[in-house]
């Protein structure tokens, strides 16, 4: 068996790599860590700004422990659609699990607007386990 994690630099693909660091150990499965080509370059605000590859890395060294399964980070360098991607590449992993993290949404909110990990939850062949940010 092996989990996938969709990972964005948000509050919620840090909730949602942390859970999935979590059901690796717990279940001895290897992790591959996904995110899209199209976070690549993200708060370009900031003073120093990173590369979704070296922030995802540099959190899962931080999570993981020594004994803990394979983990494999991959950045998916499609200019297509994020959620296409990142099921794409977890059925050529053969998971057998998804882990995605959510935003808190109104049921309004949830009505009028689309995501990817909506499209995720929806359209996956294999089980996807959802988590939200903490408050």
């Amino acid at each position: 068996m092996t989990i996938c994690v969709a990972y964005g630099p948000t509050p919620e693909g840090a909730a949602a790599l942390e859970l999935a660091v979590r059901e690796s150990r717990l279940r001895g499965a290897p992790l591959v860590a996904l995110a899209t080509e199209r976070q690549e370059r993200f708060d370009a605000d900031a003073h120093e700004a990173g590369t979704v590859r070296a922030d995802l890395e540099s959190r899962l060294a931080e999570l993981r422990a020594e004994g803990d399964p394979a983990a494999d980070v991959h950045v998916i360098d499609d200019g297509g659609d994020p959620a296409e991607a990142i099921l794409d590449l977890a059925a050529a992993e053969e998971a057998e699990l998804l882990v995605v993290g959510v935003k808190r949404r109104s049921p309004v909110g949830k009505l009028l607007t689309g995501s990817t990990a909506q499209r995720i939850i929806l359209e996956s062949p294999i089980p996807v386990l959802v988590t939200h940010a903490a408050r």
